[in-house]
């Protein structure tokens, strides 16, 4: 895209002819904008201040209004003016950057802590892969949750947002800890605060802002969400003594259960699909102690041959 292309582009937007797509490439381009270091304060001001107020319009309890672009349209207009040949400086210089990427999974059975370019650390879930540059770039820096759970403690660093991304979602932060859960499996996408603030947003809307014990839950197929206050830090569990699940499904229990013992599990998806639990898993539990607590639980009959889980 060189500097006509984008010009032509906001000109668009203003008029409000743009398609998703579009609006999507747009967003991207003031998040460059704003992590720019030689960007004014006075660009980088518009911000923050309406994404807050985009939040505050927002249906509460899952159901996503369409984004409120008024701070795009103030942002354009001065765009047009003065930033066009910026954002292609930055896109050209982007596009003939040659990154090494690597991947760590963490392998089944067992979890791993694994530290990042800028320091900042990374708690992996057993089974969990992630995908991040060798070396983060100037401005800033951003990882793939591939599949699985991790706890994030960021390295704050304000010039260079740090952002995860997890298929259409993207958490955005400077310095912080959060969660996030992330199972191919599993229909909903988690992200638990534990502190500072969180910027959260898919392809198309601003999920909001999230500050400690606050956590999203969004449905990947539906694309809407629920915003919940924890009183309590189970979402953290995983990484302690014990796991705590609280009114989980039964594929989320087995998701977890097939991470931590390496192992499989067979049964009716459909005859146990409706069924939640609550329960606690010491980590000193073997797999055969695990089964017969949820034996006892639903009634089921649980059979271990090898590393297959037969329920009938």
């Amino acid at each position: 895209m060189n500097q006509k292309e984008i010009k032509r582009l906001l000109d668009k937007f203003n008029a409000g002819k743009c398609t998703d797509e579009e609006l999507q490439l747009l967003q991207q381009m003031m998040h460059e904008l704003d992590a720019d270091t030689n960007t004014s304060d006075n660009i980088k001001a518009l911000k923050q201040p309406l994404w807050e107020r985009i939040e505050k319009q927002t249906i509460a309890k899952g159901k996503i209004r369409r984004l409120n672009t008024t701070w795009l349209k103030v942002a354009a207009a001065v765009l047009v003016a003065v930033c066009a040949g910026l954002f292609y400086s930055k896109i050209a210089t982007h596009k003939n950057e040659q990154i090494a990427y690597q991947v760590i999974t963490a392998p089944k059975g067992s979890m791993k802590q694994i530290t990042l370019p800028d320091s900042t650390t990374v708690q992996l879930n057993a089974g969990t892969s992630l995908k991040f540059p060798v070396s983060f770039s100037d401005s800033r820096r951003e990882v793939t949750l591939i599949n699985g759970e991790a706890f994030f403690d960021v390295k704050h660093d304000v010039k260079r947002p740090f952002m995860v991304h997890t298929a259409k979602v993207t958490t955005q932060v400077l310095g912080t800890s959060f969660n996030i859960k992330f199972y191919k499996e599993l229909p909903d996408l988690q992200v638990y605060v534990n502190s500072g603030k969180v910027e959260v947003h898919d392809q198309r809307h601003t999920l909001g802002f999230y500050t400690p014990r606050q956590q999203l839950t969004y449905n990947k197929q539906h694309g809407s969400f629920t915003r919940q206050e924890l009183t309590v830090d189970h979402s953290l569990s995983w990484m302690h003594d014990e796991l705590i699940l609280d009114n989980a499904s039964f594929k989320e229990i087995t998701v977890y259960l097939q991470n931590r013992y390496s192992v499989n599990f067979k049964y009716n998806e459909k005859r146990l699909a409706q069924q939640h639990y609550s329960v606690r898993f010491s980590n000193k539990l073997n797999i055969r102690q695990v089964l017969d607590i949820l034996q006892f639980i639903d009634g089921h009959k649980y059979k271990l041959n090898g590393d297959m889980v037969n329920i009938k």
